[in-house]
């Protein structure tokens, strides 16, 4: 490269503010520096972690004693208030319409605001790092395994696919809405790949199967029990279920050997 990596280029590079012919040289870095990418990697995720933490924010409406106090009763008594009131009620409408503008702003420029959404997020930023797309290689399977269930604090499996053509390549840590995310990585002799993510949650007793279509990632995603999981690729529909319920199949039998 031409000119060194500097924190305000890593910043600009995870928050997509990057001029265009810098970030070429950026993604160069990057494969020539594993340090590099998984530090931005990590920054990306912390900035997908903290939209969705606020997001809730976001949505909620305005209190009730918020509105009240905008229209107060005109009492003669309180008419020496109510320059001060019709102040401070400015202050909150323009506060509440700011945080809904930020969050359709957020909405528009694409940003992860669902577990689908974040699934097919970290698929496309993974799947098409040629060089260092997982953290654990598929020959530690065992300790990959290991390692994520300790951190989710839950029991993972990582299912077989090699039925349906794709090999295990191996699998890292996402940063999550709440909670971390497992990421298992598969892929196909035409080097096509696929993610598996899985995340806990409150066990609900119900399984709920939905399908999405996120910035041309197409998402399979479930929740059974503890745990939430997506399926993610550039397949088809029809495909993609295919390996979902592959999938689903090979973790009810493990969880059922448990």
């Amino acid at each position: 490269m031409s000119k060194p990596v500097t924190d305000a280029d890593v910043h600009a590079y995870a928050d997509r503010q990057l001029a265009p012919e810098r970030v070429a040289e950026i993604e160069e870095a990057m494969v020539q520096d594993p340090a590099l990418a998984a530090r931005i990697a990590g920054i990306e995720g912390q900035n997908v972690w903290l939209r969705e933490g606020l997001a809730a924010l976001l949505d909620e409406p305005l209190p009730q004693r918020l509105i009240d106090a905008a229209r107060p009763k005109p009492r003669r008594s309180l008419r020496i208030f109510l320059p001060v009131l019709a102040v401070a009620a400015t202050l909150v409408i323009g506060v509440g319409l700011g945080w809904y503008a930020r969050n359709a702003l957020l909405r528009d420029a694409g940003m992860p605001t669902s577990f689908a959404s974040e699934a097919a997020f970290a698929h496309a930023l993974y799947a098409s790092d040629a060089k260092r797309p997982v953290e654990v290689w598929a020959p530690e399977e065992k300790q990959l395994v290991a390692w994520l269930s300790r951190r989710l604090d839950i029991p993972l499996h990582a299912p077989d696919l090699n039925g349906a053509g794709y090999a295990l390549v191996g699998g890292r840590l996402v940063a999550g809405n709440e909670k971390p995310t497992a990421m298992f990585m598969y892929e196909n002799s035409a080097k096509q790949r696929l993610t598996l993510q899985a995340r806990k949650r409150p066990g609900t007793g119900e399984t709920a199967f939905r399908y999405a279509v996120e910035d041309g990632v197409g998402v399979y995603y479930w929740v059974d029990d503890r745990c939430a999981y997506a399926l993610a690729g550039s397949l088809d529909r029809a495909q993609l279920l295919a390996i979902g319920r592959l999938v689903y199949q090979q973790l009810a039998a493990a969880d059922d050997r448990r």
